[in-house]
């Protein structure tokens, strides 16, 4: 597995790895290959959902695209993260800038909830969440706004931090009939979607051994994969695969001590994203400083690392004041990999796109 630099973008803002589409600032364009349309406010979110490409500005403004044709604008206006290609996050405000939600179907343009309701909305599969992550309440409700079962973050028990309590963190997704969740303090729980019935997986917090979890250290990066359903999980220096249909661990091993010349070499990892067989991730070695500049490829199966490469040497890192940074992702698309970094001089942030084949 080789992969060398072959194009670089300045000043880009979002990008599809998918499509190769991207956004800039300055000028205020969005690129669709060979053409280029002018914006008032650049998008930072481009995703291709079916035959369309969705994207959204810091405003709030949802744009539909058809081979490269803008074929709709929708103001205050979100994906959702298990994005459908007819449904879309529509919200309101009150007076008081209190925020309320609903579903906007595309094809019928008309809203599926029976009112806008003031709670955050996850979708998928036909089954509709509302939560509040402040009250830590999650319910399960119909298009007439029913509710069909409710959960509380306090009913996982108490918080390991007394000046602390848990929230909900993250919706991983459903897999076979059951909802995951990863909290804000790292429990990972699982919710039956007919009746909100939980089971309590596992806990990086020993107090918890009390409430029947697993204890486990932190996961890391948890994601669900579409083939078996399981959850795949890497830290900054485990692998664990998690059975979603016996709520116990799979495998599990440490990266680091099972390939020791490869993975073994890197302090920290970063940004772990499951793409297939692979993870890709950024990286920064043992006595090494000035921010992040490795890039890598590491297959789960195998336990080893496939492939590296130090996209930002140090010396540049220590005179642009250039790195890589955790909430961009390396992509892989096709024999492609993609990736975004940002320079951060005083007030503004000056960002670059990479791609290496």
């Amino acid at each position: 597995m080789k992969f060398k630099k072959i194009r670089e973008i300045q000043k880009v803002r979002g990008f599809d790895p998918y499509t190769e589409i991207y956004s800039t600032y300055e000028p205020n364009r969005i690129y669709f290959h060979n053409t280029f349309v002018e914006l008032e406010e650049e998008p930072s979110k481009i995703k291709l959902i079916g035959e369309r490409i969705f994207t959204r500005d810091a405003a709030g403004c949802l744009k539909i695209w058809k081979e490269g044709i803008l074929i709709e604008t929708i103001e205050d206006a979100d994906l959702f993260s298990k994005s459908d290609n007819n449904q879309i996050l529509k919200y309101y405000y009150d007076k008081e800038w209190n925020s309320y939600d609903n579903i906007l179907d595309l094809e019928t343009n008309k809203l599926i909830l029976k009112e806008s309701i003031p709670y955050q909305l996850y979708v998928e599969k036909n089954i509709i969440i509302a939560y509040d992550i402040f009250e830590g309440e999650i319910k399960c409700i119909n298009t007439d706004i029913e509710t069909l079962w409710q959960f509380t973050v306090a009913s996982l028990g108490d918080s390991p931090y007394p000046d602390e309590e848990d929230r909900i963190g993250e919706f991983l997704g459903i897999t076979n009939n059951y909802l995951w969740i990863v909290t804000n303090l790292g429990r990972l729980i699982a919710l039956d979607i007919e009746t909100g019935e939980i089971q309590k997986v596992a806990s990086p917090h020993t107090t918890d051994e009390k409430y029947n979890y697993l204890i486990n250290k932190a996961f890391g990066h948890i994601y669900i994969k579409e083939e078996d359903g399981n959850l795949y999980c890497m830290s900054y220096n485990m692998v664990t695969i998690i059975d979603t249909q016996i709520f116990a661990i799979k495998e599990k091993y440490n990266f680091s001590k099972e390939d020791p010349e490869g993975m073994g070499q890197y302090e920290f990892v970063y940004k772990s994203l499951l793409q297939g067989d692979y993870f890709t991730f950024l990286g920064s070695k043992h006595k090494e400083y000035g921010g992040i500049g490795w890039i890598g490829i590491f297959d789960y199966k195998a336990r080893k690392l496939v492939w590296e490469y130090e996209l930002l040497p140090f010396e540049e890192r220590k005179t642009t004041r250039n790195q890589l940074v955790p909430p961009q992702p390396l992509y892989m698309s096709g024999n492609k990999l993609y990736i975004k970094d940002s320079t951060v001089p005083l007030k503004y942030v000056s960002s670059s796109f990479k791609s290496l084949k």
